[in-house]
């Protein structure tokens, strides 16, 4: 009888599940199509001048309102993306170079797949979000500060040629995925639970006190902290002065923040270049304003090459 009484609940908490999936699914599509004719209708008055824009919103007057702008999204496919579970810890994976890439127990397979879609698809070469280019890249030997590092993607990819990377990420299901993705590489990699700040405390770190007594400091920052891009880079401003860095930022979750990191690091002394390409950030879709699209990443460095 007990056992019936779960097997029941699990059954009406999946389908529970299901219906709220479904219904904020429905929710969401209907408030980007309300966005996208929001957005058509105003170029459509205001023509865009920005080259960037043009190219943006002839792409969206062609398709669905998405977060990135051109055809190098065409080949990624959630569908095809394969999910396994790892038996030893109960963990999903998928593989990614021939590593595993381990993800939040609590996501089921359709999370995961449509989490790593988005993953490969940000670090595409001709996507606005990637970290790096021919340019701007992880060397052999370097260290990488990776500050809001989630399911430790970035890592990975340059995991071989890193000597250390610290792996910044306070969410515990994700610390327990990193653990099982990074195990092999135990000696390089160095996980801090703790969210990157400008303060000092049981919950915060900032990356000045972190480097204070460390004698190999980063010399590459990616930096992606959901909005708390400013906190982070006040607290590294001794690290700024003192060291030589490379910092990929962030600059898409607050509408104005593409100008106020400009203005830093042009008043830092760093050498800087955005990304090209727009996106538009949908986790703020209720506080969309002209012009719509956001620059999504600066990247910074404070010597010559």
């Amino acid at each position: 009888m007990v056992n019936q009484q779960k097997k029941m609940r699990k059954i009406i908490e999946k389908l529970s599940y299901k219906t709220r999936s479904r219904w904020n699914a429905w929710f969401h599509q209907r408030k980007k199509q309300k966005i996208r004719r929001r957005i058509l209708s105003h170029f459509a008055q205001h023509p865009p001048q920005d080259h960037e824009l043009q190219e943006a919103v002839g792409y969206l007057s062609k398709h669905t309102l998405s977060t990135f702008y051109g055809t190098f999204q065409d080949k990624y496919h959630a569908d095809q993306v394969i999910v396994h579970t790892d038996t030893s810890n109960g963990l999903p994976y998928v593989i990614t170079e021939g590593k595993r890439l381990y993800f939040k127990r609590s996501f089921n397979k359709r999370t995961v797949q449509l989490l790593y879609n988005i993953l490969c698809m940000e670090q595409d070469r001709d996507a606005p979000h990637c970290y790096t280019d021919p340019a701007f890249g992880i060397n052999e030997g370097d260290i990488l500060a990776d500050v809001g590092c989630a399911e430790g993607y970035f890592s990975l990819l340059h995991i071989e040629k890193l000597k250390t990377t610290y792996l910044f990420e306070q969410d515990r299901e994700w610390i327990e995925a990193l653990e099982a993705t990074f195990s092999p590489w135990k000696e390089k990699v160095i996980i801090v639970p703790a969210f990157v700040s400008d303060k000092d405390d049981n919950e915060h770190v900032s990356l000045d006190n972190f480097f204070l007594q460390i004698s190999g400091k980063p010399v590459f920052y990616k930096i992606d902290v959901e909005g708390a891009e400013a906190s982070v880079l006040k607290g590294m401003n001794r690290l700024l002065k003192s060291t030589t860095a490379k910092i990929a930022l962030c600059t898409y979750h607050h509408k104005e923040d593409f100008d106020v990191f400009s203005r830093f690091f042009e008043a830092s002394g760093f050498r800087q270049r955005a990304n090209p390409g727009l996106m538009i950030y949908q986790n703020d879709l209720d506080h969309m304003d002209p012009p719509f699209f956001r620059k999504c990443l600066i990247k910074a460095m404070n010597y010559e090459v």
